[in-house]
């Protein structure tokens, strides 16, 4: 009985903390727009860009070499895009980038990068992708007769770019994406 109440006590302490390994980002503006990823290390992960919690991009996060700084990779979504026994360039293959660009971080309205330590104040973890709303967009093939496209937007398509355009927030399990953050 004593081992059944360990064992269960344990389970109970683990769970939560496989759990912090994913991160969820949630759209500011969008709610139904949701960025999830699973950490890899050095502050960079793979996932998914969601709408209503259904893949819509592949997404990569990761730290440049050199001087530094976030970038975030969203491509077409294939399920094995998220494949982590296989190389980059293995779970990539098949997919097509979107775009490449800065993952900006924030802590509340100020930049985690550039914000002096006497100056900082405790806020919400807030990432920003400046690009990522036009490349979305131009990845959007031009509307056919009877189809969605871009002149012609779905609720989906229309929903991840009002996302994009602004921030996302840490809704859960994302401390280690932002390494240019403070507590």
């Amino acid at each position: 009985m004593k081992r059944l109440l360990f064992a269960s006590l344990l389970l109970g302490f683990i769970s939560p903390l496989m759990g912090r390994e994913i991160c969820t980002l949630t759209s500011e503006v969008e709610p139904d727009v949701t960025i999830t990823l699973k950490y890899r290390g050095s502050a960079g992960g793979i996932g998914t860009l969601n709408y209503k919690n259904k893949p819509s991009l592949g997404f990569d996060v990761g730290i440049w070499n050199g001087y530094g700084g976030q970038y975030y990779t969203a491509r077409s979504y294939l399920p094995e895009s998220l494949n982590e026994e296989k190389t980059y360039q293995e779970r990539t293959k098949n997919t097509k980038e979107i775009r490449t660009g800065h993952f900006m971080n924030f802590v509340g309205n100020q930049l985690g990068r550039a914000t002096k330590k006497e100056d900082r104040k405790p806020g919400k973890l807030r990432a920003l992708m400046p690009s990522l709303s036009q490349g979305y967009y131009y990845s959007i093939p031009f509307t056919e007769k009877g189809k969605y496209g871009r002149q012609k937007l779905s609720k989906e398509m229309k929903s991840i770019i009002d996302a994009t355009e602004g921030f996302f927030v840490d809704s859960g399990g994302c401390r280690k994406f932002f390494p240019y953050g403070w507590d």
